[in-house]
């Protein structure tokens, strides 16, 4: 513990001392500006004082050039207000520019930091039991229930290792900007039974039910659809415990699709609710594995079939995640 809380202090003070800098060199320049104003202001008053005392008493246009000189000094006084106005302004929209993408850039690197933490135990934790249930059947003789268990771990871990290459696959094309879609008819009533089904056999011992419309077809990707249906489907699995239902419900309304997926789990918590869709971000409510990358990869791929995606919690206790697809080009009436 003692060895973690140093490694924070240090991780932190480069931070720190990042930030100081930058305040103290803003404060330089706002300080600099200030200065100049007064000196500036200063040398117009020496000069005017200088004038009228040039001017002799005894002119005939003296009230003339009393006026004016001081008209001189009252234009140059503002015409260094307004431009001092000009450079705090240039100075500290250029400051909230640069803080905030620094800022940015500093969350950005502990968030793939963190990130490559998470895909490195996600990658290994599959590897490592796919290795260990075939070692175990490799070398001892085992009865017939308990060959099917340790096959039924390996195929869940497979395919949990199969999902975390599609999202990492997608994102890098996200990223990219070479993600493109494959326009098919889609019977999206199928495509959510076959992956409640598969969720069905890689974890028996949970409760997943089915509310599905039949013959909802649209248009889009299937791949991709099958890649968001199955990120909200394990996001429940994870966040609700094994005697919780989990239910996904698709329902059609007129030129709008509906599909939801309901669970019973922890929830998520109010401050968390706008953040849920970001990229890398994981909820705190609960620790459980993962990348951050589920939620963040179904809005988009929801995005691109022109739908949108929306988290309320459900009653008593859970989250109920709705997709909504509409519009002409997407749905077959």
């Amino acid at each position: 513990m003692p060895y973690l809380v140093l490694k924070n202090k240090y991780k932190v003070r480069p931070l720190r001392i990042i930030f100081i800098f930058y305040w103290f060199l803003l404060a330089y320049i706002l300080a600099a500006l200030i200065f100049w104003f007064i000196d500036l202001n200063e040398q117009n008053k020496e000069l005017t004082r200088l004038r009228l005392q040039a001017v002799s008493i005894h002119d005939a246009h003296f009230i003339q050039k009393v006026n004016k000189i001081e008209n001189d000094e009252k234009r140059k006084t503002a015409q260094y207000i307004s431009e001092g106005i000009t450079f705090l302004l240039m100075i500290l929209a250029g400051a909230v520019y640069v803080f905030r993408i620094i800022k940015k850039q500093l969350v950005q690197s502990e968030q793939q930091k963190n990130f490559m933490m998470a895909i490195s135990h996600e990658l290994k934790t599959p590897i490592a039991v796919t290795k260990l249930n075939l070692e175990t059947m490799q070398i001892r003789k085992l009865e017939y229930g308990q060959q099917q268990k340790l096959i039924r771990s390996t195929i869940q871990e497979a395919n949990r290792l199969n999902t975390l290459c599609n999202n990492m696959l997608y994102m890098s094309q996200l990223d990219s900007e070479g993600s493109s879609l494959t326009y098919e008819k889609i019977d999206l009533s199928t495509l959510a039974i076959d992956c409640a089904e598969d969720f069905i056999l890689r974890f028996p011992e949970r409760k997943i039910e089915m509310e599905v419309e039949n013959d909802i077809f649209i248009t889009g990707d299937k791949l991709l659809l099958q890649l968001a249906i199955n990120n909200l489907l394990d996001n429940a699995i994870k966040y609700s415990g094994k005697e919780d239902v989990v239910l996904i419900k698709i329902v059609k309304e007129s030129k709008k699709i509906k599909l939801q997926v309901i669970d019973q789990g922890i929830g998520v918590q109010a401050a968390e609710k706008e953040k849920i869709f970001e990229k890398y971000f994981r909820g705190s409510g609960k620790q459980t594995k993962g990348t951050g990358l589920g939620l963040y990869l179904t809005r988009e791929i929801v995005k691109q079939h022109r739908g949108t995606i929306s988290m309320k919690s459900n009653k008593p206790r859970g989250s109920i995640f709705e997709i909504q697809i509409r519009g002409s080009k997407n749905i077959y009436l």
